[in-house]
């Protein structure tokens, strides 16, 4: 190396000299530069020339060869062409040469700092690209899609490879120039189908652990929303788009960890997360005062898809949770929930050494708000757009009812399944459908995919597993079955016939469902006839569409295939009505035949009885006060579904039922927790049944002498005294109040109308305090009808009444 022209000035001279010939030629040659493999030596001498020029030479001169490249035949489509090949063929630094020469040596061991270098002169001229050609070109509409088209492309590229955070701020950086220069509407137009991958990248950079990449992150995805926002008024589809990849990426980065032999335990992989949720916090707290890009108007839409994005996050856990002691990572098997030391000793303490291990698991995610999050995360798709991720969603929070042995809960949610099926039917044809990123996948367009799990040493935990864990979570095999992707990435377009195939199973296992729970068979005739009713008009719909068809005979066979499979599946839930009907009617003639039994509670009354449930649904009112535990200071992971200071109505699962009846018959309850101010034996056994996971849950935290558990609130003054060292877990059974419409239904069935299924009000009567004998009825209501997808909801509006006796 001649050391006289190493300066800067003599390195620009030398690169100046050969700007005009290297351009040219590179121009002149992009057709069989491309043809080459990317690791072809001539390829990569070739382009190691132009990326020196693009970095030495002056930017003068270089800005001046960009607005000449501008003019017809617009050559400077083949420039971007010359970034992109660049880009491609210089992943081969990312492989380690096991050849033993001495240049191989060398060259593998300034690969790092070469690639850097290289990727950021990529950027570089690709930004300065933009600044200097989207003025001119803006008056060729068609030669400046192309160009925003190849530009994205390339920079898309570059964020894809594992790059230093550096490399990807400039990335970054020439995106937000590019949305800037080109607009919102030319963006979205150029990157097309490459949304979806655009939304993958901006998301797993958001969970960089770096502060710089991940606000450069977010203030890209606020750019693009606020943008959306302002060009047509909403952004949902662009939401969307991010929200059905979030779980992807999601299951990636956890496996990328795990290769990387950094997670052993669910804390690591919650741990490995924290980037990206402070990074969806940062896009939720965007504030329209300080920021010109937000609308004030977008404000609620930005909180709504953060708020769901923490969600699907949310869900993600939940779902390895459920997989137990079968939970694997890329070949790690991961601890799911450790017993805390606390609870093991509270449990010793009250004589329950008996527990289930599952169960005792269990008491470390107690209070997670999991339904609500699995719930919320199905809720943000809609059935006529995409079916197959709101039907993903709520499968899993069927899974999470019944790992709780909440029947009624599984069936409502089979119910909604059925539902979204039934509602996106006539729309099936246009439903959205994501693709998979090929750049994850191919090792012949990202050379860099081998050297994934290199760490390890592990040849069965690379690329290929990675993968094969994260594509189960863009959508799992077993939900369309049938539906395979096609050669692009993209899945399948689901038929008629596989969604009433589907309709079909999960109608007849909501009814299953509700049989195992008991005394549901009113409530599961009234789901399915109001199903039927509006299958009955699809079919309508459909067949209409099939007597105007007047297409060629194949289209006209298609159809005929279509109503005979909708007419299949309409026979299928007239035969599960009919024997929901015969079922009601025998339970109304044993009914008659024993008339004189006592049940349940009257309607305004106290009363219960002692020797069996009768298969009537029981609520309780639960409240937590004082101390708080760690649990609810600051949560890092899935929130609490409990409010501190604030009740929330639940609905008692039938196993704490049936054990609170059976302690009451027999009169032993060694293993219940001790509940103050109980008012009779089996309301008390009702609610220490269901506050006992609830009270092992806060021993992770809290010592048993700490802990008071009572049906009653405490009062003012004693909560003064010593609220500052005791946690009260208030539990008291509510009696549910009738629909007045829901009943007539239930009385033409021939059932037992002082038992009501559904209502949204539930209420509970107390004596005053003084002596007016006065007698207080306090009123909850909750947003959705119980019995519904979720075990429990929060309360709304509280009610008190006043009645002189």
């Amino acid at each position: 190396m001649d050391t006289r022209f190493q300066s800067n000035d003599c390195r620009s001279r030398v690169a100046a000299m050969f700007v005009h010939p290297i351009l040219e030629n590179s121009v002149n040659a992009i057709q069989w530069l491309s043809r080459m493999e990317s690791t072809h030596k001539v390829r990569s001498l070739w382009l190691l020339c132009f990326v020196h020029i693009l970095q030495e030479a002056p930017e003068v001169l270089l800005r001046e060869h960009m607005r000449s490249y501008c003019s017809p035949p617009y050559r400077i489509h083949r420039i971007i062409r010359l970034l992109r090949l660049s880009a491609s063929t210089f992943q081969c630094f990312f492989i380690e040469n096991h050849d033993q020469d001495l240049s191989s040596i060398l060259l593998q061991k300034f690969s790092p700092w070469l690639v850097q270098e290289i990727f950021n002169t990529i950027c570089a001229a690709t930004n300065m690209l933009v600044d200097e050609c989207v003025p001119i070109m803006s008056s060729v509409p068609h030669e400046e899609r192309v160009m925003a088209h190849g530009i994205l492309d390339l920079l898309l590229h570059v964020v894809a490879t594992p790059q230093s955070p550096v490399t990807h701020l400039r990335a970054l950086g020439g995106a937000s120039q590019a949305l800037d220069k080109f607009g919102v509407a030319l963006f979205l137009e150029a990157v097309d189908e490459s949304l979806e991958h655009w939304a993958r990248m901006v998301l797993t950079l958001m969970n960089s652990t770096s502060l710089s990449v991940r606000s450069m992150s977010v203030d890209f995805i606020v750019s693009l929303l606020g943008g959306a926002f302002e060009e047509g008024g909403n952004m949902d589809e662009i939401a969307l788009v991010f929200v059905t990849v979030l779980p992807e990426v999601v299951a990636r980065e956890i496996a990328l960890f795990s290769v990387s032999g950094k997670i052993s335990n669910m804390k690591d992989v919650e741990c490995s997360l924290w980037p990206l949720r402070r990074a969806l916090a940062d896009v939720e707290e965007t504030n329209p005062l300080d920021d010109d890009r937000v609308d004030p108007q977008l404000s609620p839409f930005l909180g709504t898809f953060c708020r769901t994005c923490q969600a699907v996050i949310d869900s993600v856990l939940i779902e390895l949770r459920l997989k137990g002691s079968q939970c694997v990572i890329v070949g790690s098997r991961i601890q799911v929930s450790p017993e805390n030391d606390l609870a093991k000793s509270f449990r010793m303490d009250h004589g329950n050494r008996n527990v289930n291990r599952s169960e005792s698991l269990c008491s470390v995610h107690t209070f997670d708000a999991d339904e609500e999050s699995v719930f919320e995360a199905a809720n943000f798709f809609l059935p006529e757009t995409a079916p197959s991720q709101r039907l993903r969603w709520l499968l899993t929070l069927k899974s999470l009812h019944e790992s709780k042995g909440q029947w009624v809960e599984a069936a409502e949610t089979l119910i909604l399944c059925a539902k979204t099926i039934a509602d996106a039917i006539p729309y099936i044809k246009t439903v959205w459908r994501p693709s998979r990123f090929v750049l994850w996948h191919n090792n012949r367009r990202s050379l860099w995919l081998s050297t994934i799990g290199e760490e390890v040493g592990i040849p069965d935990r690379g690329n290929a597993q990675v993968m094969e864990f994260a594509d189960s979570f863009l959508e799992p095999p077993n939900l369309l079955s049938t539906v395979q992707s096609g050669s692009d990435g993209k899945l399948g377009q689901p038929t008629v016939a596989i969604m009433c195939k589907m309709l079909t199973q999960v109608t007849k296992e909501a009814v299953v469902k509700y049989m195992d729970e008991g005394g549901m068979e009113a409530l599961a005739y009234l789901r399915l006839e109001h199903l039927l009713k509006g299958m009955m008009g699809v079919i309508e719909e459909h067949s209409s569409a099939l007597d105007d068809d007047r297409g060629d005979l194949s289209s006209h066979t298609h159809l005929v295939e279509e109503n005979a499979a909708l007419r299949k599946m309409a026979a299928s839930l007239n035969g599960d009505l009919t024997r929901l009907a015969e079922r009601l009617l025998l339970l109304a003639e044993e009914k008659e035949d024993g008339e004189g039994a006592g049940s349940g509670i009257a309607h305004g009354t106290s009363r219960f009885s002692a020797k069996k449930p009768n298969d009537r649904q029981y609520y309780v009112k639960v409240l937590l006060l004082g101390k708080k535990p760690e649990r609810f200071i600051e949560s890092t992971t899935i929130p609490t579904f409990l409010e501190w200071e604030s009740s929330s109505i639940c609905r008692v699962p039938k196993e704490s039922v049936a054990r609170a009846f059976a302690i009451s018959k027999d009169g032993v309850a060694t293993y219940l927790p001790k509940i103050s101010s109980a008012k009779g034996r089996v309301e008390q056994n009702i609610c220490a049944a269901f506050a006992k996971p609830l009270l092992d849950a806060l021993c992770n935290e809290l010592t048993s002498e700490s802990i008071v558990l009572s049906t009653e609130p405490p009062t003012d003054e004693v909560l003064n005294t010593k609220g500052d060292t005791i946690t009260f877990l208030v539990v008291s059974l509510v009696n549910m109040e009738p629909l007045d419409a829901m009943n007539k239904r239930i009385d033409a069935m021939g059932s037992d109308t002082s038992r009501p299924i559904e209502s949204k009000r539930f209420f509970i009567t107390k004596k005053s305090s003084t002596r007016s004998r006065s007698t207080h009825l306090v009123e909850f209501t909750v947003a959705q009808q119980f019995p519904c997808a979720l075990s429990r909801q929060r309360t709304l509006i509280t009610s008190e009444f006043v009645s002189e006796s």
